[in-house]
């Protein structure tokens, strides 16, 4: 038996490694990161954020142990000051949306997920899937996938979820989890959200404001369109 740090999302990959090292009989310490808008508002759909506080609750039962992350709000990053540089003092911004590079990203999810202290593990699993050949060269012995040591393709972790009644809601009417306000999540995902949370709505237009006072050469959304 090997003690595993899961990096779980929500997503069918890293639920259904979070699954089949439970099930190996391995003792699961599962980090789930929930980037949220403010410290009231996900910034996920209200489904996929039901299901992961649901499905939480069923692994504990099955002897994992389940940590619950967030990091800094997308709220106060944007809002956030520069503290160096030309920009200094002005607001942060929207963030950087560069693939691998999300400035957000950085701040909050990888500050939250370090933070997390689980105790001991002999390594740590990221998710990966067998037919992502792309992303295994980040994998050591450190850094793990079993889905990739049991040949699990990203459909067939996607079967697994649905076998055992735990693959998010999200996945019907998305491909992906993420981000509600990232600019390359689908529109629909956005409106999904706007509608689960209204009160944000005029939130993200101060947010809009602000940055179009602030960072005019850098808007709308560095060349996206605007939120709202």
């Amino acid at each position: 038996m090997a003690i595993v740090k899961v990096n779980w999302s929500g997503g069918k990959d890293s639920t259904c490694a979070s699954l089949l090292h439970i099930l190996r009989g391995d003792k699961a310490k599962l980090v789930c990161y929930i980037p949220m808008f403010t410290k009231e508002i996900p910034l996920i759909t209200k489904k996929h954020y039901e299901f992961i506080t649901n499905t939480a609750e069923y692994f504990r039962t099955l002897g994992a142990d389940v940590y619950i992350v967030s990091g800094m709000t997308y709220y106060d990053f944007v809002s956030h000051k520069r503290t160096r540089g030309k920009d200094k003092g002005k607001a942060m911004g929207f963030p950087l949306y560069i693939e691998k590079m999300c400035s957000f990203k950085n701040y909050s999810k990888i500050s939250a997920i370090k933070k997390c202290d689980v105790g001991f593990y002999d390594y740590e699993d990221v998710g990966i899937a067998f037919d992502e050949p792309n992303r295994q060269g980040q994998l050591n012995d450190f850094k793990r996938s079993i889905l990739v040591e049991e040949q699990y393709t990203e459909l067939m972790a996607k079967q697994k979820c649905v076998e055992y009644n735990i693959l998010s809601p999200h996945y019907e009417n998305d491909t992906r989890d993420g981000c509600a306000l990232c600019p390359h999540a689908p529109i629909k995902r956005r409106e999904q959200w706007f509608i689960d949370y209204p009160e944000a709505i005029p939130l993200v237009i101060e947010l809009q404001n602000l940055v179009k006072r602030e960072c005019p050469e850098r808007v709308p959304l560095r060349n996206k369109q605007w939120f709202l």
